[in-house]
């Protein structure tokens, strides 16, 4: 547990850090330097890209961290494993880049808007579909090293750093925009060459061929398991991403700024989902070695305990966000103003997700993970279909409600059969108390009157709401298991893991 529990601070802190810089990006500088639609257009094509080498790299991030138990032997290049998979980011790389190039034309068509921007920048997309397949590969491999923190620190703040310091630029010497998108592209791929020089400085850049190993049995195993995951590898990327582009595709001529809109929003409350990555990242591995050795006892006590944290840590960036959310937006021009009930609805969304945000790593490593396949393409369908629906008659709001809507449905089920199947249950009467205070303080809070203008009033809001938060969340005593699972702390004998 201390591994997880160093690993999974060190990541919160720099997924926080890199929500900072996110937040310069997203509310200072993007939406002043550029133009809405401009804006609409990079988390477009961001969008377009994650989705296609998700599906180009068939789900073997998961199935890397899932089998690496079986290739770990540090003496040999851990069998030739890296090398392997770079042939096949390659490979997948460039039929993901054919079929793109393949389908510019019918984008730029679907995507069309006033400027025809997609047109104009539109194949861009072809290195950074390679820049993402080779660094999600590169993660997993890192990940199954234990090397959980690296990918993180390169992801979280080395880009956003880079894209600060782009927007900076753009913003003091404004060059052409066509300009502007080479250089935002090439902003992932140095991310990627940075995740492999960090393998290479810890001497695990090898490739191996000379000692690879892939037995006809296990090479089946690894394909079946693929097929069956890669629907759960696009589910927690896609959401998000598929809303933007249902709202790229569904509303018209003035589709690239609600893009924008929604992208801000959605940044906004998928803030909360944070330290429920961080903890993933952390224990997905250690779940892998544990259903190897069928310890039941580690895997139950990683779902109870990281269930009431990430509740406990959710519910205060939660109540953060419900206090200050109103006061965020006018630091952003004014036509923003109408995305605010899209980052409460994406924030409950995320907030629901956190206290059983494990349980899909538990079925994803276990021996049903084709049910975690087929519950995470349901989720995808759900989200498609509301989407389809609610974003045609309400707008951007309506593809946070089709988020919502399919994220409840999917988790009720795979916490259910969690139960069901191995008698796993993450939540007791502390879960009760989490809520309760959480919907106290949300009713409470907005009733404080508080002077000052708006940033003094959301520096305010934000320092009552921590003060009470933690004071009663230590009062019902529901601090000391933060402590524990964030410190490594020893626990009594029973709960020890």
């Amino acid at each position: 547990m201390g591994i997880i529990a160093r690993q999974a601070t060190q990541n919160t802190v720099l997924a926080y850090i890199g929500i900072a810089l996110g937040f310069v990006n997203v509310v200072v500088l993007y939406p002043r330097v550029l133009q809405a639609d401009e804006f609409g257009l990079t988390r477009l094509l961001v969008s377009i890209a994650t989705i296609a080498a998700q599906v180009a790299q068939l789900g073997a991030e998961n199935t890397v961290i899932r089998y690496f138990p079986y290739f770990r032997d540090p003496r040999r290049a851990h069998r030739g494993l890296l090398g392997q998979l770079l042939l096949f980011g390659t490979i997948a790389g460039l039929l993901a880049g054919l079929v793109l190039a393949a389908l510019h034309g019918y984008f730029t068509q679907v995507f069309a808007d006033r400027n025809a921007l997609y047109g104009a920048h539109g194949l861009l997309l072809l290195p950074l579909v390679f820049s993402e397949v080779y660094f999600i590969l590169l993660r997993s491999y890192s990940r199954s090293l234990r090397r959980t923190v690296q990918p993180t620190f390169i992801r979280e703040f080395m880009l956003r750093i880079l894209q600060t310091t782009l927007i900076a630029v753009q913003a003091w010497r404004p060059m052409p925009f066509a300009q502007f998108m080479v250089w935002y592209t090439a902003v992932f791929l140095i991310t990627t060459l940075l995740l492999a020089w960090d393998l290479h400085r810890a001497g695990e850049f090898k490739l191996g061929w000379s000692q690879r190993w892939m037995p006809r049995r296990l090479r089946r195993s690894m394909i079946t398991y693929s097929s069956f995951t890669l629907s759960a590898s696009l589910a927690g990327i896609v959401l998000g991403n598929m809303d933007q582009l249902m709202i790229g595709a569904l509303l018209g001529r003035e589709a690239l700024v609600q893009v924008a809109h929604y992208a801000v929003a959605f940044y906004f409350g998928s803030v909360i989902a944070a330290p429920a990555r961080a903890v993933q990242q952390a224990a997905v591995p250690l779940l892998a070695d544990a259903w190897k050795k069928h310890d039941m006892t580690t895997i139950a006590a990683l779902y109870r305990r990281s269930s009431l944290v990430q509740l406990l840590v959710s519910g205060y960036i939660f109540v953060l966000i419900w206090v200050g959310v109103d006061q965020l937006f006018t630091l952003l021009p004014a036509d923003y103003a109408g995305a605010v009930d899209v980052v409460l609805v994406v924030a409950l969304a995320y907030l629901s997700t956190s206290a059983v945000q494990l349980g899909v790593g538990i079925i994803s490593m276990s021996r049903a993970y084709k049910l975690d396949a087929i519950s995470s393409f349901s989720m995808l369908v759900i989200n498609a279909v509301a989407g389809f629906f609610l974003i045609r008659s309400m707008g951007i709001i309506g593809a946070a409600w089709s988020t919502l809507i399919a994220l409840t449905a999917v988790n009720l089920f795979r916490t259910w059969f969690l139960w069901k199947r191995y008698k796993l249950w993450p939540f007791d009467g502390r879960t009760l108390l989490v809520m309760a205070l959480l919907l106290a303080l949300c009713l409470a809070l907005p009733r404080i009157p508080l002077p000052g203008t708006s940033i003094a009033h959301l520096v305010l809001i934000g320092g009552v709401a921590t003060a009470a938060y933690w004071a009663l969340a230590h009062v019902l005593g529901l601090t000391g298991e933060l402590i524990v699972h964030w410190t490594g702390m020893k626990q009594p004998k029973h709960d020890k893991c």
